[in-house]
């Protein structure tokens, strides 16, 4: 797991299999950075919290109901870097 730094929204980037995903690292609940969190399968635990997201969709697994989920980025391979889309802005990040 990868931050970007990218103001307003500072994005994790990750991959799952060969996939990449990105998902705004500052988690919904108290702003804590997932990338620092524990990755468990295709999760992260926030370190704050202990608040578990789906890495490749954003949504809140547990616990149900106390948080929204995180907003979505997509991410696609271009070589070796991995291109960042948020969508909502219009623009591209480049990512490591």
């Amino acid at each position: 797991m990868v931050r970007l730094e990218d103001p307003p929204f500072h994005v994790l980037v990750t991959l799952i299999g060969p996939e990449p995903f990105a998902i705004e690292d500052s988690c919904n609940h108290a702003g804590a950075s997932l990338s620092e969190g524990t990755r468990h399968g295709d999760c992260v635990m926030c370190p704050m919290h202990g608040y578990i997201f789906d890495l490749a969709t954003g949504k809140l697994v547990e616990p149900r109901g106390l948080c929204g989920d995180q907003r979505t980025f997509i991410a696609r391979r271009d070589g070796e870097q991995v291109v960042v889309w948020d969508v909502g802005a219009g623009v591209a990040v480049l990512g490591p």
